[in-house]
């Protein structure tokens, strides 16, 4: 309610002055200043609230899994690290596994890594492993990390994905269960560290292996 109750008070406070200066200052052409004025804010306010609704609609996006756990990977990927050093994920082979695929110019995967960042810590206790890939040129990647502060475990692809990771656009999230399949899938910015999405992926990580 006091999310909603912002927009509605500064609109409030913008009727007020509005109402003020119209009996403060007379003339048509000061009340046709007046109302423009009135009209542009309200019509800003207004419309930044709906984006605002609008973006955390999307952001939650429909977080289900398959009914079944669907495809498997072995592990492999021709990565590397942003310093070029090559990188095996064998030993997250047994481990609950985040993958998201992603790039720096992409606004949707930027706008959705601190859920991920927060779903990362939220499970660290479990030992939840993730990994988060791009087929961009290092030092671009690493200018952009480095602006920004990200303490991801970021990771850049030579060549094309595995099949099973292969989609229609990104970003592309993949968490795996403990046997390496895929347990949920998902296209598109989403809210990663709603309850029930965290509820989830920790209930993936408690089950014992097999």
């Amino acid at each position: 309610m006091k999310r909603k109750a912002k927009p509605l008070l500064a609109l409030g406070v913008v009727v007020t002055v509005g109402v003020v200066v119209w009996f403060l200052v007379p003339g048509p052409f000061s009340h046709g200043v007046i109302v423009g004025l009135f009209v542009g804010l309200g019509s800003i306010i207004g419309g930044f609230t709906v984006f605002i609704r609008i973006m955390k609609k999307r952001l939650a996006g429909k977080l289900e899994p398959p009914p079944l756990p669907t495809s498997s990977w072995d592990y492999s990927m021709d990565l590397a690290d942003l310093s070029g050093t090559p990188v095996s994920f064998s030993d997250s082979a047994g481990k609950v596994f985040v993958l998201n695929f992603w790039a720096t110019w992409c606004a949707p995967c930027v706008a959705e890594m601190p859920s991920l960042q927060r779903l990362r810590d939220v499970t660290a206790d479990l030992d939840v492993h993730f990994g988060f890939i791009t087929r961009e040129d290092p030092d671009v990647v690493r200018r952009f990390v480095e602006k920004r502060g990200i303490d991801l475990p970021i990771y850049v692809l030579s060549g094309e994905p595995p099949e099973c990771f292969r989609g229609r656009a990104i970003p592309a999230t993949f968490v795996l269960d403990k046997a390496g399949m895929i347990a949920l899938r998902h296209f598109g910015a989403a809210a990663w560290d709603a309850d029930g999405v965290v509820a989830f992926v920790r209930g993936l990580a408690a089950k014992p292996p097999g």
